[in-house]
């Protein structure tokens, strides 16, 4: 292949595989838990001299999250203005921070830089987000004319480094140094989808977002300097030539590159693209997208003939910065997609002969992943990463196999891989087809149950016997639940359960033998196990009976309280219970993912007399004070905080976190009940329901804000940022105010989201968000059978009764993919026991959601990779639920849920 219009490459370019020495890069001591911040990595072998090192004198040291900042004492910057990053490989960061380091302090600049290559490793590494990729080190110049000067100045100082490429900033000559305009300290503001995000300030005051992108962009009122649009206009020259192909579709995005759908501009074919960047996209050994590319081009030329069992490599090209791969185009969707599109369980009311029907195709395909894996043993080449996301199915049932970047030779070397998927991956067999086996297995597995991320929860690891017996409750319930070949559960055990010498995941330091205390199942077979007592999950005592019919409920209740307290961490201010990743955004004590939530739901369901409540109780008020409160809303702000404070009796506390929202324009927020407008009116109208507060005003301010946005288009339905959140607000508002034209407010807003209904089957309604029916709390038709029927309960509508009701009857599909309150199973299951629908079969398939924690049963965030504790998506959210599905007591569960009598 021959584009005169990009650079060809030989088979081993020079820049593709770094050979420097690389520093140290802390590995986690095992598979972690729970999300966390970066800034707890265990990483200290790893950081530079310069972070052991005290600030010069004259200057003042700050260390925040992975940063060391440093500025001269008295020195006051600008709020915004021009700022450089600087980046560098892992080779080369230590001199990076060197050289900035005593330039900056010659010259009285203020700068920042990371900890040490362990974080920078993160920060470039596949997985990161692409907008932070590269910046190792900022600078802060205090005017335009000592940024030109830094700039001029330092980049001779840095000839011959190498990093990657800032995206959202403009690379200055061709060494490492980056330019863009934005914001030098944290200033946030609402962007027009309502979200509360990093901002700028524009000449007339107002804020506005502060655009971190994948691109270098400028704020249309700011003057370029001189010397910056010298480079920005040589970038344009630079990148002039043209691309010989027309990108038709983006397929993927990561830090090391995007996967694209192109056409091939001389010839017409569809291809696809697979980009990556030099010195981003990093692997856990260090090498860099390029590196993975060259292979994945190696090996594709391998397998060539393999008969459609892999993409054909049709070549591969560097254009401006960046390299690709030009692949074959296989017509069809990956495994994950088919499956979700097909798996009756995921359907409302299957009926056996789709279950059986289902059944067959899952075999057949299986079948044809199997033998595609097996051509590819048969060639020497071991796939390395197996899972759903990288097998096609072409619209004729056959499969191919993608995604060849961690491919490798069959032998394997016993290393942990490089990239592995968990849940699809087992530290007893990292490489070679010994991997491929396991991940095999566990695609099996999920074409039945796509559950497989909860595998890597067994072992939990040396503090912890995690739960071991995982994969066995999973076969066990696809093999009563579908007709399956005789050998599947046999085979997947065979395949999933660990030897008896395996150790916890990465260590290399406890051996796992199987010990858990629960014995009581350890030599039945998988047949002989009741399908409503699975033993996971559970204290030695309770197990998984709670989940089914009979079973020790209180036991059960008790089980998810204790896996809650156990897990809490008084002892830091950025958390106290583990979950969502990002209640590091300011969320630490919020309602969604942070302590209110998880205190709301142990008060709520009875649960707070445990010994540790009151130390936590006073976690949540320290929190609340010291809180920068970047947003007001209730469900990610100070108004869900204000709002638990008060329920927990802390009247005072809750009166002055409720008194922030002072400092906040709610006007400018968004609509909907997590974080806009409607949940903080229905704050406001509940401290002015005791007579305490001149809410109700303010209240009704908001209100007719959002009567004018009637007419927009949210942009997603159900109860949590659709308009069936407002629609509750209005609703109280009739009751608060006593005028009834709230109520047809009410009915304009539930009319908005009613209109995002379908009929996926007979009599039931659903909520479609594009190619998908969603039945979640949040986004799909739960929250706005709920907000139905707070409607109902104060203005009679047989119409609405009726559609009430098929929403209702539309939740029964069985399975959920996740399984937290906001977006999974437990929150179909609360809106089930709210609406009177039947609940045993979302009980069970929590069941399934379940792992050990502690011996405790715990689920895990959105995804099932970590374990969550929060409301939002863990188990918090589950102890909700369940509560409410045992009792039938649903008032009150979630705040402003009942309304009327």
């Amino acid at each position: 292949m021959s584009h005169p219009d990009a650079t060809p490459m030989d088979a081993t370019p020079t820049d593709a595989t770094p050979t420097d020495a690389v520093p140290p890069v802390a590995a986690p001591a095992e598979a972690p838990l729970f999300a966390d911040g970066p800034e707890h990595l265990d990483d200290d072998r790893t950081w530079f001299a310069r972070t052991r090192a005290p600030a010069p004198d004259g200057w003042d040291r700050l260390d925040k999250g992975t940063w060391v900042n440093l500025r001269p004492t008295g020195a006051r910057l600008p709020r915004q203005g021009w700022k450089v990053h600087a980046s560098a490989t892992l080779a080369d960061a230590e001199r990076v921070v060197d050289t900035v380091w005593e330039y900056c302090v010659a010259h009285g600049i203020a700068f920042k830089f990371l900890r040490g290559t362990a974080i920078l490793h993160q920060v470039d590494g596949k997985p990161a987000p692409r907008s932070s990729g590269g910046k190792l080190v900022t600078l802060y110049p205090a005017d335009e004319t000592v940024l030109d000067l830094t700039l001029k100045e330092l980049s001779p100082l840095l000839h011959g480094v190498r990093g990657p490429y800032v995206l959202n900033d403009l690379r200055w000559g061709g060494g490492p140094l980056f330019v863009r305009y934005g914001a030098f300290e944290e200033r946030y503001c609402f962007s027009p989808e309502g979200a509360y995000v990093a901002a700028v300030e524009r000449p007339d005051g107002v804020l506005v977002p502060d655009t971190r992108g994948a691109s270098f962009q400028v704020p249309d009122w700011v003057e370029v300097p001189a010397s910056v649009q010298e480079q920005i206009d040589a970038a344009r020259a630079e990148r002039a030539g043209a691309f010989p192909f027309r990108v038709e579709k983006v397929l993927r995005f990561s830090n090391g590159g995007g996967v694209y759908r192109a056409v091939e501009r001389d010839t017409g074919r569809t291809v696809v693209l697979r980009e990556a960047r030099p010195h981003a996209g990093l692997d856990l050994h260090g090498a860099d997208a390029v590196a993975r590319l060259v292979r994945e081009h190696a090996t594709l030329v391998r397998l060539d003939g393999l008969g459609g069992r892999a993409p054909k490599a049709y070549g591969r090209l560097r254009h401006w910065e960046h390299h690709y791969l030009v692949e074959e185009f296989v017509e069809g969707e990956p495994l994950h997609e088919a499956v979700g599109r097909r798996h009756p369980l995921l359907r409302p009311g299957p009926t056996e002969d789709e279950i059986a029907a289902y059944a067959a195709w899952a075999h057949t395909t299986y079948t044809r992943i199997e033998e595609a894996l097996a051509a590819l043993h048969a060639r020497g080449v071991a796939l390395g990463d197996l899972k759903p996301g990288n097998v096609m199915v072409r619209p004729d049932g056959s499969v191919c196999l993608v995604d060849f970047e961690t491919a490798h030779d069959v032998r394997g070397t016993g290393a942990r891989p490089a990239l592995a998927t968990e849940g699809f991956s087992a530290p007893w067999a990292p490489t070679g087809v010994a991997a491929d086996e396991y991940a095999l297995a566990c695609v099996r597995l999920a074409l039945y149950l796509p559950l497989t991320e909860l595998l890597r929860f067994a072992p939990g690891g040396s503090h912890d016997p995690g739960d071991p017996g995982k994969h066995r409750q999973l076969v066990a319930a696809a093999a009563r639940r579908f007709p399956v070949p005789d050998d599947f559960a046999p085979a997947l055990l065979r395949r999933l359960t660990p030897p008896p010498t395996a150790r916890t995941p990465y260590t290399g330091e406890t051996p796992y033998t199987g010990d858990t205390g629960d014995t009581s199942y350890a030599d039945t077979p998988y047949d002989d196990i009741p399908y409503d007592d699975i033993p996971h999950a559970g204290t030695p005592d309770v197990r998984a009976r709670g989940w089914g019919e009979g079973g020790d409920r209180d036991a059960l209740l008790d089980g998810l309280r204790d896996a809650i307290t156990a897990s809490a961490t008084p002892d830091r201010e950025d958390r106290l219970f583990p979950g969502d990743v990002r209640q590091f955004d300011h969320q630490g004590a919020a309602f969604a993912f942070g302590a209110a939530g998880v205190l709301h739901a142990l008060h709520r369901t009875g649960r707070a007399d445990h010994p540790g409540f009151a130390e936590h109780t006073a976690w949540l008020v320290r929190a609340a004070r010291r809180t920068r409160w970047p947003r007001p809303g209730l469900y990610d702000g100070v108004a869900g905080v204000a709002y638990v404070l008060d329920e927990l009796g802390l009247r005072a506390e809750a009166h002055e976190a409720l008194d922030r929202l002072d400092a906040f324009d709610p006007h400018r927020c968004g609509s909907g009940l997590f974080g806009g407008l409607a949940g903080i009116g229905l704050t406001l109208l509940h401290f002015a329901a005791d007579g305490r507060d001149s809410g109700t005003g303010r209240a009704v301010a908001l209100g007719r804000e959002l009567v004018h946005r009637l007419g927009a288009d949210p942009g997603t339905p159900g109860l949590l940022h659709g308009w069936s959140g407002p629609a509750l607000f209005f609703i109280r508002l009739a009751t608060a105010t006593g005028d009834p034209s709230w109520l047809r407010h009410a009915e304009t807003a539930l009319a908005r989201d009613l209109g995002r209904l379908g009929v996926p089957r007979g009599n039931r309604l659903q909520a479609r968000t594009g190619p998908r029916w969603d039945t979640a709390l949040g986004h799909g038709s739960a929250g706005i059978g709920l907000a139905l029927d707070a409607y109902l309960r104060v203005r009679d509508d047989p119409h609405l009764a009726g559609v009430r009701d098929r929403v209702r009857d539309g939740l029964d599909t069985e399975l959920l993919l996740n399984a937290g309150l906001l977006n999974g199973q437990a929150g179909v299951l609360l809106a089930c026991a709210h609406l009177g629908a039947p609940t045993a079969t979302h009980l069970r398939s929590l069941g399934l959601h379940a792992v050990r924690y502690r011996r405790h049963p715990a689920f895990a965030l959105d995804g099932r990779l970590r374990l969550s504790m929060d409301l939002a998506t863990g188990t918090a959210g589950v102890l909700l639920a369940a509560h409410a599905a045992h009792t039938g007591v649903t008032a009150h569960a979630l705040p402003f849920l009942t309304i009327g009598p």
